[in-house]
């Protein structure tokens, strides 16, 4: 494990880890990690997080709000407290032929 310091402050322990990507991707990498003056790790560091979630979006909140009764107008389910029962109902049985 290395301990990245800051100012002599530790801010983050990391892994090191080796990747092997395709070289039209590397290309990527290297042309936008000059074009931002930051290092191909931060790059990959910074999708990796974004791509599996590690850190909220900025609208977030503004996403949940925007979801909020979604399913308030739908014409094909009776409530969603129905819905919910019909989902969960347990078939099991009747897919293994031992209820009538």
């Amino acid at each position: 494990m290395y301990v990245i310091h800051y100012s002599g402050v530790m801010e983050n322990a990391m892994k090191r880890t080796q990747l092997y990507i395709e070289d039209d991707v590397f290309k990527v990498l290297r042309r936008v990690s000059k074009e931002k003056a930051v290092s191909i790790s931060e790059l990959v560091r910074a999708a990796v997080k974004k791509v599996y979630a590690l850190e909220k979006p900025d609208n977030a909140d503004l996403i949940l709000k925007e979801a909020a009764g979604i399913w308030k107008n739908r014409k094909d389910i009776a409530s969603a407290e129905q819905y919910v029962r019909q989902m969960r109902k347990d078939t099991r049985k009747e897919r293994l032929g031992l209820k009538a």
